[in-house]
């Protein structure tokens, strides 16, 4: 791993700040000091002089001394504005470079794995059965391209409410059944049980979305799970209108700490290089246009997760 170079100490940003927050309260200081000290003396040497004081005088030095005080707080508050902005953009720059890094890590895997075998079958003849394997694998891999951009696409068109929902009656067993069924490819060592989970349980929802919503969950399972053996109990509990999904994976868990920041647009834990940091964000918009929410929960680190979907249920004519 390569060392990351730093810079003098003296140039690091916060140094900055400080110092001049320092000089800045010490040129204060030094002024007034001497303000007051000629005021003093010119005060004694008036008196000496036997020259009338005009009475608001003194008043007038303390009324000069305040407006300066004054200054001297807002532009400190505007230098903490400043630097504190400053340091949201260093850490947005951060996430963007972290999401870059997962992204086209993403995309470069299954790029990488079609060219092999493109580059096999030139230089190789295969009975046909083997080219056939072969072939499936290429083009699960080009599935796994084509989900991985039109989820980014998808993104944007939400974010800019561009997206009008084509929403659907939806078995929620069902349709994770035949998701997970579409997709063995990518959850083969993924187990997952379902729990109270009724074929009756209908919502309305957009059937895309919910594949969407379903890669980004499922992936973060598996994604985020040291386990030799990774699971997710799919558990269902239905009230009056509403009806709670529940994701429960045994997988690497987060801390209390770092719970409120995962659905963060680019967010990721311990500044992990795993994915791109988009997918559970982008879950909570499409929970939105659906009129839903999602939560988590975890006990702490080695625990597992566990994502909460909280969803409309179909209401029958």
């Amino acid at each position: 791993m390569a060392r990351q170079i730093r810079g003098p100490v003296f140039l690091h940003p916060v140094f900055i700040f400080i110092s001049s927050l320092v000089a800045l309260g010490v040129s204060l200081y030094l002024y007034i000091s001497s303000y007051l000290e000629v005021n003093e003396k010119l005060t004694i040497f008036v008196e000496k002089s036997g020259i009338q004081l005009v009475q608001f005088q003194q008043t007038q030095t303390w009324v000069m001394i305040l407006v300066l005080s004054i200054l001297v707080t807002l532009i400190i508050l505007g230098f903490s504005l400043v630097f504190y902005y400053y340091q949201k953009l260093r850490q947005l720059y951060r996430m963007q470079q972290n999401f870059i890094n997962g992204f086209t890590h993403e995309l470069k895997t299954p790029v990488a794995s079609i060219g092999i075998f493109i580059d096999t079958l030139k230089k190789h003849e295969f009975p046909r059965e083997k080219q056939m394997e072969y072939l499936d694998v290429m083009r699960q891999d080009t599935e796994r391209l084509g989900d991985n951009i039109e989820q980014i696409l998808q993104l944007g068109r939400i974010e800019e409410k561009k997206v009008e929902p084509d929403v659907r009656l939806i078995g929620v067993r069902t349709a994770i059944e035949e998701f997970l069924d579409r997709n063995k490819h990518n959850f083969k060592d993924l187990q997952v049980s379902f729990l109270h989970l009724e074929e009756d349980a209908f919502i309305d929802f957009d059937p895309k979305l919910f594949d969407i919503l379903l890669m980004n969950i499922f992936t973060n399972a598996i994604r985020y799970n040291s386990k030799a053996q990774k699971k997710v109990e799919v558990i269902f509990q239905k009230s009056k209108n509403f009806g709670e999904l529940f994701f429960v994976d045994n997988g690497d868990g987060v801390e209390e700490k770092e719970l409120k920041n995962i659905f963060k647009k680019f967010y990721q834990v311990g500044r992990s290089s795993k994915g791109s940091g988009v997918g559970l964000y982008m879950a909570t918009q499409i929970m939105k246009i659906h009129s839903g929410r999602i939560t988590a929960s975890s006990e702490g680190k080695g625990k597992g997760l566990t994502l909460k979907l909280s969803l409309k249920l179909h209401k029958k004519d």
